[in-house]
């Protein structure tokens, strides 16, 4: 009955309980390593690191193959257990009372023991446990189709956008919405949707928060975003917590304004619902000082809106803050009014439509020609006034 209720800020409780274990675990370690004579493990000689080589690259990979005979595991996650597999704290306290039994009973060789197995404990912490992250890379034992790149909660237009660009791109992708249409129509892109709030734990959990590595709060109510952004911080502590959020609002280090400081997300929502969109992108060049201003001159005007771009192979959501630097590739929103015909759209920046076998959203093909300044965009803008008011 106890066990089976529900147990109030369980995964709190839980983390809490993990930071003594380890604290504990790192405690005892300098309580044993102190017991140990440093001349011991020098007198251990080059048959020392042999033996400690024999048990890293024979033994251990016997060990690993026997105890995990017919089991789940397959080739890589047995590969990484040969190298990386758990050591330590257990070796260190049973040498260390073997060490002191043998002494009080006056047969030699204990300290020769304890000094063996901190010296196992040293050479595979600093080799293998260093490398742990590298040889999972290799193995590629981080892609994990259970887990999501990306976490997205909002499943409204912009969300399901920003979702199929990531997915089109390779990442893995999970939604989050309470909205039951908003993610079957996301389903029918074959991204994992969860009904549920962004709130739920559980939810959280299950779209793969503990291993993602970013997580955005993208729904309509900016107040809200910031909320579940701190409630995925505090919970998960993914690498990067985004959020669409009120900019009154004081900005800190660990929740990112995605996209810009002022984002009329409800508006962009409604201009991919009515079509008034198009997708572009734009690699950044040596004219990299001319490509900003005119960027810039239609980011002020809510005319684009920057969602991803690539550094380094590395697709990332555009922070409000970030630095753009030459070689950059941006994808953007380039809103086009419905008003407004062929002709008489420009922009500097040209909107190429992205490689998707299939289109994310659907427009006419325009002609965009290269616009020289903000002078320019003045000057179509009053040509546009004239002729609204002539007709």
């Amino acid at each position: 009955m106890v066990r089976a209720a529900a147990i109030p800020d369980e995964r709190l409780l839980l983390r809490f309980k993990g930071q003594l274990t380890l604290l504990t675990i790192s405690v005892l370690f300098i309580l044993l390593s102190a017991n140990l004579s440093i001349p011991s493990l020098f007198a251990l000689g080059r048959g020392g690191i042999y033996t400690v080589l024999t048990l890293m690259f024979l033994i251990r990979p016997l060990n690993i193959l026997i105890c995990t005979w017919n089991s789940t595991l397959n080739w890589r996650q047995k590969a990484f257990l040969i190298w990386c597999a758990p050591r330590g704290i257990v070796a260190a306290s049973v040498a260390s009372l073997f060490s002191l039994l043998l002494t009080q009973r006056g047969i030699s060789g204990g300290e020769a023991v304890k000094a063996q197995v901190f010296l196992t404990i040293l050479m595979t912490v600093f080799l293998q446990g260093l490398t742990a992250n590298w040889v999972a890379k290799l193995l590629k034992l981080n892609d994990d189709p259970k887990l999501a790149n990306l976490v997205i909660v909002g499943g409204n237009d912009l969300g399901l956008l920003l979702a199929r660009l990531c997915q089109a791109r390779g990442k893995k992708v999970a939604l989050i919405d309470t909205n039951p249409d908003l993610c079957r129509r996301a389903r029918d892109y074959d991204i994992p949707a969860f009904v549920s709030s962004g709130l739920d734990v559980n939810t959280l959990n299950s779209a793969g928060l503990d291993g993602v590595g970013t997580f955005i709060a993208l729904t309509a109510n900016t107040d809200v975003n910031l909320v579940l952004a701190q409630r995925a911080l505090e919970e998960f502590r993914p690498s990067r917590v985004f959020a669409v959020y009120p900019p009154q609002v004081e900005e800190t280090n660990d929740i990112i304004p995605a996209f810009g400081y002022r984002i009329p997300i409800k508006a962009w929502n409604q201009y991919i619902n009515q079509r008034e969109t198009r997708l572009g992108e734009v690699t950044l060049d040596k004219d990299i000082d001319r490509q900003l201003v005119q960027f810039n001159i239609f980011y002020s005007r809510n005319l684009i809106l920057p969602l991803l771009f690539e550094r380094n192979d590395r697709l990332e959501i555009v922070p409000a803050n970030i630095s753009w630097m030459e070689g950059d590739k941006i994808l953007y929103l380039f809103h086009q009014p419905n008003i407004l015909s062929s002709g008489q759209t420009t922009i500097g920046i040209k909107p190429n439509p992205l490689d998707l076998d299939d289109p994310v959203i659907e427009v006419p093909s325009v002609s965009i020609p290269r616009l020289d300044g903000e002078q320019d965009y003045l000057n179509m803008a009053r040509d546009i006034l004239k002729r609204n008011r002539t007709s």
